[in-house]
């Protein structure tokens, strides 16, 4: 009889944060890192006529990938949030990262985001200053 051979994985595991946890993370310690970011989103869509939620969710998620965006508001908007994330140099990449995740996740909740769908912009802007 042969010594029993445990089957390995055969695709890696990749730890993912609960969205839950995480959203609550970023809404108790973290609350104005959001602010920013959002304040930064509203910005653009009242000086844009064309910004909508699938742009913004084309431009999280970028900035979260750290890739280039798409198409120009896209870029555009990765861009805002880069000189937001510049003045904001006392917080951490990975803080950053997961307020961008919160975000996206909140125009995932708001919006289908579609093409011409402004749900999640409309939701945000009576809330931004």
């Amino acid at each position: 009889m042969s010594a029993f051979k445990p089957i390995g994985r055969k695709r890696k595991f990749i730890r993912q944060e609960n969205p839950k946890k995480l959203y609550k993370l970023m809404t108790q310690n973290y609350l104005d890192v959001l602010q920013n970011i959002e304040s930064t989103i509203v910005s653009l869509y009242r000086r844009s006529a064309v910004l909508d939620d699938k742009i913004v969710v084309s431009a999280l998620k970028a900035a979260i990938a750290g890739s280039d965006a798409s198409d120009d508001s896209s870029r555009t908007l990765v861009k805002d949030l880069e000189n937001m994330r510049l003045l904001r140099a006392n917080v951490s990449d990975e803080i950053w990262i997961n307020g961008l995740k919160v975000v996206l996740q909140s125009v995932h909740n708001h919006s289908d985001a579609k093409a011409g769908d402004t749900y999640y912009l409309d939701f945000i802007a009576e809330f931004v200053g």
